[in-house]
């Protein structure tokens, strides 16, 4: 058992044994914050009743000392980089320190909270970390129409732009089509990068996605039992590594990897029986590019009765 589902977070050491990350693995996604200053209806954290962003964090967040120590030890392949993620990480107050003294290339995933200035870029010791040269920006920023408006973020982007690498992005849900049109005109008017996200789930009854495995996002458990290998690292704000985005958003303790701050810590590169099939999250099966923007890459390796390999 691991923190936020009972136990508590390991001792901090200075001297952590490394831990490296499988070759195949292609993401590493760390959760500052299980908790947004937004409330979109359609957000992906949230999708088969989860209620990732409004259930108990079940433990404390890690400092950005326990941070640190814990991402540090983490040998990654082929410029994988760290991305900070949520719910919000900018609402982590330690998110530009953590940044500031990590060895790792970052990249944060955001919906810009006002809270959030040119000022604090300019402060950090380190703003480098977010202006690498990558074929996408560091930072990209959620345009959510209702949520927030995409004059301010602009106006924002603008300013943030001359001291790190950032962009923003729109969810291509089918409500937003219009503004969609007009939020890239004005970006591109304005000089800021613009690029759409694909909208993943279901609307209007509709699935919207490309999948691997059509039934695996249907929201009921379809099949007894199917044996899955992920290829993403995904770590809750307590700290605790989960085998992936649908056991971190329902927070299925019992099928935890481990705690980025276990002395025994090993990632499995290994098929897992798993019995929640058809409660998948649309981020491990849908066919996306991989972190070298290569096109047709999924996390999740699913084997099913009459083909699953004996030796996993």
């Amino acid at each position: 058992m691991y923190p936020g589902i009972g136990l508590e977070t390991p001792p901090l050491s200075e001297s952590l044994p490394e831990v490296e990350l499988p070759a195949s693995y292609d993401y590493a996604g760390i959760y500052l914050m299980q908790r947004c200053h937004l409330t979109c209806e359609y957000c992906i954290t949230e999708h088969n009743d989860s209620r990732f962003l409004t259930s108990p964090t079940g433990g404390d967040r890690l400092s950005v000392d326990q941070w640190v120590a814990g991402l540090d030890r983490l040998r990654l392949t082929d410029g994988i980089p760290i991305t900070l993620q949520g719910g919000e990480p900018f609402l982590y107050k330690g998110i530009l320190d953590l940044v500031d003294r990590i060895r790792h290339p970052v990249d944060i995933l955001t919906a810009l909270p006002p809270s959030v200035t040119v000022e604090r870029f300019r402060a950090m010791r380190r703003p480098e970390a977010l202006r690498r040269d990558a074929p996408y920006p560091n930072i990209r920023v959620s345009y959510h129409p209702g949520q927030n408006r995409i004059e301010d973020l602009i106006s924002r982007v603008l300013e943030i732009q001359e001291v790190v690498s950032i962009g923003i992005y729109i969810v291509d849900h089918p409500n937003n089509a219009a503004e969609r049109d007009r939020a890239r005109r004005l970006c591109e008017e304005a000089g800021v990068f613009f690029k759409t996200k694909e909208f993943l789930g279901y609307h209007d009854g509709v699935s919207y996605g490309e999948y691997r495995y059509p039934d695996a996002t249907v929201g009921r458990v379809t099949r007894p039992e199917v044996w899955c290998r992920n290829t993403v690292l995904i770590v809750h704000p307590t700290g605790t590594i989960f085998h992936c985005h649908s056991d971190l958003y329902h927070r299925r303790g019992d099928l935890a990897v481990g705690h980025i701050l276990d002395r025994n810590l090993s990632i499995p590169n290994r098929y897992r029986s798993c019995q929640s099939y058809g409660l998948c999250s649309e981020c491990d099966v849908k066919v996306k590019t991989n972190h070298h923007q290569v096109y047709g890459y999924t996390s999740a390796d699913i084997q099913f009765e009459e083909t699953k390999e004996r030796s996993c």
